[in-house]
């Protein structure tokens, strides 16, 4: 007689790579969720925490000062945000924000026309930005060495530009626009909203958003996909330098001057609002709505601890 046979045992099916991935994206945006959710609870207790200390600081007119300070801040950041997706950094935000600022104020003190002095400096904030993505990917160069290169760069033609003195011109719209208000709302601030509503479009709803992170998750596997990565890189960074200059542009209407150390050390801000936003330094994380909460949070903190030293000082217009 035959003796019986063992059950067979059930062997698990293996895992598809397909299936690995979806998992992966699911585990991902769910700690997305956490990380945005944590950073609006923060934002929450800290302004509760500031409005006890300071009777002004959910006041009208420091909400809007606060919005105008987030303004040229923001669009500065939203443009670090792409780079970063990318894997990249771009440390001449600032630098090109003070030259356009400088470029701009020039042209309205010599009597050039405002449509001038607006297409001016953003094409020239454009123009290098692209220097800055075709220098990077065409000589293998490493964004920190080429961007940091360009921050002396210009740092140094905007003091010869100014002559260490800041640049006067004739109130006019363009500085009624920087102080105004539409339905109560900073106009600076509102320019911020829309740079980050096309932004968040750009990422999240196209083909060339979904090129953006896929580059900075990997380079050569995007290559070897047919995304033109050449083309990709050269795209965020113009968009950095193209935003760090529509911020020259805002800072320069709200001052009613050109500073030429207009800047200084705002690709820092820039960089540390990305990554409190769920940016990460090793490419293909980051959004545009973390970034602006990130962006809220650091003003809010600088704002709220300049109230709480004079809490019965009125808000800075």
């Amino acid at each position: 007689m035959a003796e019986p046979q063992p059950a067979p045992t059930a062997v698990p099916a293996p895992v598809s790579g397909s299936a690995l991935q979806r998992a992966a994206a699911l585990v991902a945006g769910r700690w997305d969720l956490v990380l945005r959710l944590g950073l609006l609870g923060i934002i929450v207790i800290l302004g509760a925490y500031f409005a006890i200390r300071s009777p002004v600081f959910l006041s009208a007119d420091n909400l809007q000062n606060i919005g105008r300070q987030m303004a040229v801040f923001g669009v500065i950041a939203v443009g670090e945000t792409f780079v970063i997706i990318t894997a990249g950094i771009d440390l001449s935000v600032g630098s090109v924000l003070g030259l356009t600022a400088v470029v701009c104020a020039l042209e309205l003190a010599h009597g050039w026309t405002l449509m001038l002095a607006l297409i001016t400096p953003l094409l020239l904030g454009a123009a290098i930005g692209m220097f800055n993505g075709v220098l990077i990917d065409t000589q293998k160069l490493p964004p920190f060495i080429v961007t940091l290169g360009m921050l002396g760069i210009l740092r140094g033609i905007t003091e010869m530009m100014g002559g260490g003195l800041d640049i006067v011109f004739n109130p006019s719209g363009f500085t009624d626009f920087g102080i105004n208000l539409t339905f109560g709302i900073p106009n600076l601030f509102l320019i911020l909203a829309v740079v980050c509503i096309v932004s968040g479009v750009i990422l999240d709803f196209t083909r060339l958003g979904r090129h953006i992170y896929a580059l900075g998750s990997d380079y050569e596997g995007s290559r070897l996909a047919g995304i033109k990565v050449r083309w990709t890189t050269v795209f965020v960074y113009t968009m950095s330098g193209f935003l760090a200059a529509v911020a020259g542009i805002l800072l320069t209407s709200r001052l009613s001057l050109g500073d030429p150390n207009a800047g200084t050390g705002y690709e820092l801000d820039a960089i540390s609002a990305a990554v409190l936003g769920g940016a990460s330094l090793f490419g293909a994380r980051g959004t545009i709505l973390g970034t602006f909460m990130g962006v809220l949070l650091v003003n809010m903190i600088a704002n709220g601890i300049e109230q709480s030293r004079y809490p019965n000082a009125s808000a800075a217009a």
